[in-house]
């Protein structure tokens, strides 16, 4: 472990400022007395030489001695040489203080005795309170320091894991769009030119929300209306329905946040040698929550454990980062043998 030094820098961090607060605050209270009994320049001499006192206690013992205390391995008699030596400069200057403070007032008269043993034993005891003190400050200033960091940490954490979860797409859609691009190149289709623009689009979309906590409500149902557009052209024999209802100007809604659930029925619930192919999706905005349900078919051949792929589990994770417990998100196969997501969460 390294010792801190008496360097600027280390001196004048935010929690050694709160120490020279307190300590400054408790001269100024112990020498409410002195200004009473002195004159006032004589009760400011000796308010600078408590704080001198104070400080040297506390700032010596906690830059100096106390770091070979918390070192591994600890260093117990340099630990103790050191306070002994705290203590010993601690007593001269309080010492010297008292003993300067005694002979003015003598030349006015006042006629003082002291035993200077038992003022060195009092005063040893005096500096032993004043360092537990001051390591009690220290100790739970740390802690709270600890507790902020951790919970820097902490966010940062969840920030970077949100962002990895939000640039997540999907190989499978890439493959079959650009394959599906292809096939249209070759066949001099009017489609393939759809077919960039929509990807362009999807993709700068998809590039760009990474950058944007939230994205209005109406931009995300256009970004949804291309990639059915794209499943469209690749898929021909297939009934696509994409009803809307209540008003989604005004709204804002984490980007791509409904992707994957559309995505999934299309990956999962689509077969192309099936000629009963449907995707039937539903969004309800009401005032700050909005309501998504996408039906598909359920093939006996697909098992719910496919429905439920890595793409949904970052869905899960992402809505957790989000909106914590405050969001609805159920899926599986129904009574009339289709497989229906549902998902309800807030509006942002």
């Amino acid at each position: 472990m390294v010792v801190p030094a008496f360097g600027m820098k280390s001196f004048i961090s935010k929690h050694n400022q709160i120490h020279l607060a307190i300590w400054s605050g408790l001269a100024i209270l112990f020498n409410i007395p002195v200004f009473r009994e002195f004159d006032l320049h004589l009760a400011f001499l000796n308010l600078f030489s408590s704080l001198a006192f104070l400080l040297w206690i506390a700032f010596s013992h906690m830059l100096w001695a106390l770091p070979d205390l918390l070192s591994t391995p600890k260093k117990y008699l340099k630990y103790f040489l050191k306070v002994l030596v705290i203590m010993v400069v601690a007593i001269a200057i309080s010492a010297l203080t008292t003993s300067w403070l005694l002979e003015i007032r003598v030349e006015s008269g006042e006629v003082l005795h002291n035993n200077f043993l038992k003022y060195c034993g009092w005063m040893a005891f005096e500096v032993v309170m004043l360092i537990i003190i001051s390591s009690l400050i220290k100790f739970s200033l740390d802690f709270f320091k600890l507790k902020a960091q951790q919970k820097e940490i902490e966010n940062q954490k969840l920030e970077v894991e949100l962002k990895y979860l939000k640039l997540q797409i999907n190989p499978h859609f890439l493959f079959n769009t650009l394959n599906n691009l292809l096939l249209l190149t070759n066949k001099k289709s009017p489609k393939a030119s759809v077919v960039v623009e929509k990807l362009a689009y999807m993709m700068r979309y998809l590039l760009e929300k990474d950058k944007k906590d939230s994205v209005p409500l109406a931009v995300e149902i256009e970004f949804l209306k291309s990639y059915i557009e794209l499943e469209e052209i690749r898929i021909k024999d297939i009934d696509v329905s994409f009803d809307i209802e209540g008003d989604v100007q005004g709204q804002q809604l984490p980007p791509a946040l409904l992707m994957t659930l559309i995505e999934n029925a299309f990956k999962h619930g689509v077969k192309k040698s099936d000629t009963k192919n449907y995707v039937h999706i539903e969004l309800k905005a009401l005032p700050k929550e909005i309501h998504l349900k996408v039906v598909n078919p359920y093939h006996s051949k697909t098992t719910v454990k496919e429905f439920e792929g890595i793409g949904l589990e970052n869905l899960r994770k992402r809505l957790n980062l989000i909106y914590g417990d405050n969001y609805e998100l159920k899926v599986g196969q129904t009574k009339e043998g289709t497989f229906e997501a549902n998902l309800k969460c807030a509006t942002l």
